[in-house]
């Protein structure tokens, strides 16, 4: 009797060094498959954000464990090491609650800056200090610290991180799409955000002096116009939101002949750009309005690329050319630094 109630006291059946053990294997696989769910648009995502999901849920069930614990032993460190250590958990839990702030859509941000993004900046700011905290520790995991009771409290806490993942679920229902991001303004492109990557920034540039050239050879843009049609795409940003939209676009097959280019980089007029495999030329268009209205500036007008199952940062604006390149596609950062 007394083992099955120590069995639903995650507290009871841990020591402190399990504890650690369990929370940094949580940790890691929150920043592992925050990265990975930031990149990835298509189907499997799903998997990914759900993991996330479990593991930064799971820093949640076990923080008042590692809390107890680090009262009873802070005293013992010197003041800075302290401070440092009250530091790190306070970021590690403003960023799982940025979390689950934007997960359930409590929060989503002020203006263009979101929960979201908040929580991604926190988490890059907290890696440095756990990188220190696990260098400082005298003590190192062992393989005999996986033991039964190990095991029992990982499972315990899983389990209530699996509870409270359900319980956000239905909080949220079917707004959101598999990568996290909630929907706004679909099929309607005046209300559809005009986000920016990083330091990207509109061009002013007037339609009638844009040059645009695919594969060496210069495209017109009344030309372009002509040949678009409606094709519905997803647009998912990685501040958090998606809109579907019916894009007035051209496929990138249509411009580019058959070569045996390995990749094909897609340049806007500001400098930012993209490597795509050859073989996505089908799956990639160049849009030039939404729903029978030309594109608006901040949405890339006068032509922007349209990545149906591409985060949002591969959906390069102001498009100005589209080379055949030899290189291939995954040689290059997987997320812009410009």
């Amino acid at each position: 009797m007394r083992f099955s109630v120590e069995v639903f006291t995650i507290k009871k059946l841990l020591t402190a060094r399990r504890v650690d053990l369990l929370l940094g294997a949580a940790v890691a696989t929150a920043a592992v498959t925050g990265l990975l769910a930031w990149a990835v648009g298509s189907g499997w995502g799903r998997w990914v954000t759900v993991t996330h999901a479990l593991a930064g849920l799971g820093v949640l069930v076990l923080a008042p464990a590692k809390l107890s614990g680090s009262v009873r032993t802070g005293m013992k460190r010197r003041r800075a090491t302290r401070l440092l250590s009250v530091l790190l958990g306070l970021i590690v839990l403003a960023t799982v609650l940025l979390g689950v702030l934007h997960a359930t859509g409590l929060w989503h941000g002020v203006g263009y800056w979101s929960a979201l993004w908040t929580h991604v900046l926190l988490a890059a700011l907290a890696l440095p200090l756990v990188v220190w905290h696990v260098i400082s520790r005298p003590s190192r995991p062992r393989l005999t610290d996986l033991d039964r009771r190990t095991l029992l409290g990982g499972g315990a806490a899983l389990a209530v991180a699996g509870v409270g993942f359900g319980v956000q679920q239905l909080v949220v229902g079917d707004n959101r799409r598999f990568t996290g991001s909630h929907e706004i303004a679909s099929f309607d492109p005046v209300k559809m955000p005009t986000t920016m990557w990083l330091n990207d920034r509109s061009p002013r540039v007037a339609a009638e002096d844009w040059e645009l050239i695919v594969a060496g050879q210069r495209i017109d843009l009344e030309d372009l116009h002509e040949l678009a049609k409606p094709t519905v795409a997803d647009l998912d940003c990685t501040g958090g939101w998606w809109s579907r939209q019916s894009w007035d676009a051209v496929p990138l097959a249509e411009l580019v002949p058959d070569t045996a280019a390995r990749s094909l980089e897609v340049t806007s007029v500001t400098g930012y750009s993209r490597l795509f495999p050859a073989s996505d030329a089908r799956n990639l268009h160049l849009a030039v309005g939404y729903n029978g209205e030309p594109l608006r500036r901040g949405h890339g007008a006068p032509v922007r690329l349209v990545a149906p199952q591409r985060r949002g940062f591969w959906w390069v604006k102001w498009v100005s050319r589209v080379d055949l390149r030899d290189r291939p596609w995954w040689l290059q950062l997987p997320f812009p630094l410009e």
